[in-house]
């Protein structure tokens, strides 16, 4: 296989993971089946941007062995760590990790909005949702490296984890394994947390194929 071929592969496992964060926090999991859980497990096991280490094998353990219980119980516990509508126990928005009293709408969520706003982007109906939902922030992401006809799209990307959503995220995933024990939601931070700090290491280590 050739270096390029290489490096088409690995974009498209990176986006693979970007798009399964994305759509899990826009609630589009909460139908899967069992069966449908052991087919992602399968494809993520299959891919090879992440190295099976045993948190990430055990995540995939668990999301493929997804039983009746725990699929009934999920969107319960997603609603609990995410939504509401008591006291978020994960809270998915930006800042609420990065201001001294942890509410949103705050300073923060204006400049993850100017992000968006420097690449020529903007949340569908903006201000009536807070902008630094990791929802939004991972499918800017993926816009940024989905469109070939960006300028500078590896260095807005670069930049966009340094500034926004590694200052953030780690500490999102210690929340939601501190709060809940169930399979699929601690599943899910696990690999989020492996996934980007592999994308951590890239950026830092100055990958020029970040995206």
């Amino acid at each position: 296989m050739t270096a390029i071929q290489e490096t088409v592969m690995e974009q498209d496992e990176q986006l693979l993971y970007y798009q399964l964060f994305w759509h899990y926090y826009r609630g589009d999991l909460h139908q899967l089946t069992s069966i449908q859980w052991k087919q992602l497990a399968q494809l993520l096991k299959d891919s090879h941007i992440l190295a099976l280490n045993d948190e990430i094998d055990k995540a995939l353990k668990l999301l493929g062995n997804a039983d009746v219980t725990a699929i009934q119980t999920f969107q319960y516990e997603y609603n609990r760590l995410f939504v509401g509508p008591n006291q978020l126990l994960a809270s998915p928005f930006e800042s609420s990790y990065r201001n001294y009293e942890g509410t949103v709408l705050q300073r923060e969520t204006l400049n993850v909005r100017n992000f968006y706003h420097y690449a020529g982007l903007q949340v569908a109906q903006e201000g009536q949702f807070p902008d630094d939902h990791i929802q939004f922030e991972l499918e800017f992401v993926l816009h940024v490296l989905s469109d070939p006809t960006m300028q500078d799209n590896r260095q807005i990307y670069k930049m966009f984890l340094e500034k926004h959503l590694l200052q953030w995220v780690f500490k999102h995933c210690e929340r939601i394994v501190q709060n809940s024990q169930h399979p699929i939601t601690n599943s899910m931070a696990g690999l989020l947390k492996e996934f980007l700090q592999l994308e951590q290491k890239r950026i830092e280590g100055g990958d020029q194929d970040v995206n």
